[in-house]
């Protein structure tokens, strides 16, 4: 492939049984940033399992909606347009009188992926995001259900079943089916992957009756028992359960049959919200190797820094000076914390010096990406709230993430925060001067050397930021002048 592509900007067209998806990425990459993002309910696959037909009216909304699409295009001046089409097109007989003048708007051919392909491409996209995956993603549409096995984050297998919710379900009949894959997800490492609008639908309710802090639905873990709950009021009210989307209501009765049959013929424990689809997946389908096996969390960083940071080199120096003050827990993911950390070290420097640390907290924890899982989200925000802010004892973090953060995920958000801050303050943010510092930590004494001649970047301000960092350690300061 031509990998020049991947700093283009890219549009995908995904054109479903329930609603035509139309987003234009800034550029390829483990962090696409949405430039637009536009989803029209038009029900193209409405009644297909029944009749085999698209119907009439249906066509001619979805072209309508496919106009507009066109005339964005073409201001827009893309260089790659990728377009799918999924369950209906697959299924109705007349199709090719929706694809034929589809095609001729859009000016481009409409890729009609099999239910293989569709359950491949999702599992592609989710896993992209959550590399560790393990257990049952389930991508529910208008017209079909994709479900893919996997394994740490490997496809074990999939497959696509007619059963959407555009259609009255027999749940007998249906049980039987999902019964029938023997698929089991009763471990507690294993997950069931919600993937879809009914998902995050789902999530909106679960949020709301739980006063969840975030925001962000990707990443949102919902225990199968209070799912049900949810899930059987849906049933109950007919869809018309308050916290629903409007547009969710009609069609959200059979959503939920559909989801509470899977999760108890595959004993599922828990629920993960992912804002994944199979958009993702042909997109990635597109990356170099290199780019997409990258950590998601690091990557997406990486990405950020780009734009954020003011001298070239920064995290790199950052990470090499803060390693040493990294003792307990697993190290392991606490050197990838620090690591995102430092990418994110200069996130809101153009911001108002009164606001930046919850202009930074806020950032983190609205970024719209599905890269981040909750509490990295949550651990980031706090950790650059730390580096930003004023003395610790005077703010506290104003965003309620105590459901989400552990006692120890708290004491090394402050840690870093703090290191962070001192060595930002200590050095302007400069790499070279960066280079000329060095932590070291023991049971009892936190030592910085300023090496190089460097004894002048010890002033006042500097010296109280180190010391409250020590006493956040619980060690006595020690500091080497040479």
């Amino acid at each position: 492939m031509d990998y020049s592509i991947e700093q283009s900007k890219v549009a995908v067209i995904d054109i479903g049984s329930n609603s035509l998806r139309f987003v234009i990425f800034d550029r390829y990459g483990r962090y696409p940033y949405p430039l637009f993002n536009e989803r029209i309910t038009c029900r193209l696959g409405e009644g297909v399992q029944k009749t085999k037909k698209l119907n009439k009216e249906r066509i001619q909304q979805s072209l309508e909606t496919v106009k507009r699409f066109s005339k964005i295009i073409d201001k827009a001046e893309l260089e790659t347009v990728l377009v799918i089409g999924t369950a209906a097109l697959r299924l109705a007989e007349n199709a090719k009188d929706f694809i034929e003048p589809a095609e001729k708007f859009l000016r481009n051919k409409i890729r009609i992926l099999s239910g293989t392909e569709e359950a491949n491409l999702v599992a592609r996209g989710l896993t992209a995001n959550i590399p560790k995956a393990n257990g049952i993603i389930a991508d529910l549409g208008g017209g079909s259900l994709e479900l893919v096995r996997v394994e740490n984050g490997k496809n074990i297998e999939s497959t696509s079943l007619n059963y959407g919710h555009l259609r009255d379900i027999n749940e007998k009949k249906f049980s039987k089916t999902i019964r029938g894959l023997k698929w089991k997800n009763d471990c507690e490492s294993q997950f069931f992957y919600g993937v879809g609008g009914s998902f995050r639908a789902l999530g909106l309710v679960y949020k709301q009756k739980n006063k969840y802090p975030l925001d962000i639905l990707h990443g949102l873990t919902i225990p199968t028992k209070k799912a049900n709950r949810i899930l059987n009021k849906i049933i109950k009210k007919d869809g018309d359960l308050k916290g629903l989307p409007q547009s969710r209501k009609a069609t959200m009765s059979n959503a939920a049959k559909i989801m509470k049959t899977v999760l108890k013929d595959t004993k599922s424990k828990n629920i993960v919200v992912c804002g994944t689809s199979v958009r993702e997946g042909v997109v990635l389908q597109n990356l170099s190797i290199r780019n997409v096996k990258h950590d998601p969390l690091i990557a997406t960083c990486e990405e950020i820094a780009k734009q954020s940071e003011r001298f070239f080199g920064l995290a790199t120096s950052l990470e090499s000076l803060l390693k040493p003050i990294i003792t307990i827990g697993d190290k392991e993911e606490l050197y990838r914390l620090l690591k995102a950390s430092c990418l994110m070290a200069d996130i809101a420097w153009n911001e108002h010096t009164s606001s930046r640390g919850i202009i930074a907290a806020e950032k983190i924890l609205l970024l719209p990406t599905n890269s981040l899982t909750h509490r990295e989200r949550a651990w980031l925000a706090k950790t650059l709230f730390h580096r930003y802010n004023r003395p610790i004892d005077l703010v506290k973090f104003p965003f309620k993430v105590s459901t989400i953060l552990s006692k120890e995920d708290n004491y090394t958000s402050l840690v870093i925060g703090l290191s962070l801050r001192f060595a930002m303050t200590a050095c302007a943010g400069l790499p070279d001067l960066i280079k000329n510092l060095k932590l070291e930590l023991d049971d009892n004494f936190l030592k910085i050397s300023f090496l190089g001649n460097t004894k002048t970047l010890l002033v006042d301000h500097v010296y109280e930021k180190l010391n409250l960092l020590a006493a956040s350690l619980e060690r006595e300061l020690v500091i080497e002048l040479l």
